[in-house]
């Protein structure tokens, strides 16, 4: 008998938290949750034109607002023209093709700095594209032998893109209001988009850990299952 309750005791230490007939645990719907919320915060600071905005308040700034690929202006002066009757205004694709002398400013829109925060947000967005596929894998159609690599590469996807997202955002953060980057830079300042892509690389982080959380939950219970049905074989 003490050897029994000794056995019994091992499986409880095995999977002491989890319910090994339910599906996914409390862990596995707060990480979805928080990485859809993470994407959804990724997805508006990628796409808006609102990282730096120029203070309204103040009459005649240059700078209405600037995101990663889209410039906004009330009136910039064209530095190539010598007779100085070239001004851009209203917001332009920082690659514009059709303005004429927009892409001979393009070193001044987008100085190395900023190249570097396109760069990395750029990765930090591509491997959250890559966590939806695996998402969508484990929620739909992925095999229950696959279930826990996919659950922890999609935690370790995350922690990656996270680390890419910090990075940008140090850069940008450091240099984006600067004096060296947009004129009238003592107006200037960090915008919603900027706070839209911090949130998100916290949620990448904190989901990133959820999912390598319930892999191990996931891997638990197959022992337990393992334990409970020694005589089921994996195919």
């Amino acid at each position: 008998m003490d050897f029994q309750d000794r056995e019994d005791h091992d499986d409880d230490d095995i999977l002491p938290d989890t319910n090994i007939d339910r599906e996914r645990t409390l862990t596995g719907k707060w990480a979805i949750g928080l990485f859809a919320l993470s994407a959804a915060f990724m997805t508006v600071a990628f796409v808006t034109p609102n990282w730096i905005e120029g203070d309204p308040r103040f009459y005649g700034t240059k700078v209405e607002r600037v995101g990663l690929w889209v410039h906004c202006f009330r009136s910039l002066a064209d530095y190539n023209d010598l007779r100085h009757q070239r001004y851009y205004a209203g917001c332009r694709w920082i690659f514009n093709p059709f303005t004429e002398g927009y892409d001979q400013i393009r070193n001044y829109l987008a100085p190395p700095f900023f190249v570097a925060t396109q760069f990395f947000y750029t990765l930090s967005f591509i491997a959250m594209l890559i966590a939806i596929i695996f998402v969508v894998m484990y929620l739909l159609c992925v095999d229950e032998y696959y279930r826990v690599n996919v659950l922890r590469w999609t935690g370790i996807d995350l922690i990656i893109g996270g680390a890419f997202g910090t990075v940008a955002l140090i850069i940008f953060g450091s240099l984006g209001d600067g004096r060296d980057f947009m004129p009238d830079w003592e107006h200037n300042y960090l915008s919603w988009s900027f706070g839209c892509a911090f949130v998100g690389a916290v949620f990448n982080y904190v989901s990133g850990v959820l999912f390598i959380v319930e892999a191990r939950i996931m891997r638990r219970k197959e022992i337990a299952r393992e334990k409970q049905y020694p005589m089921e074989q994996r195919v």
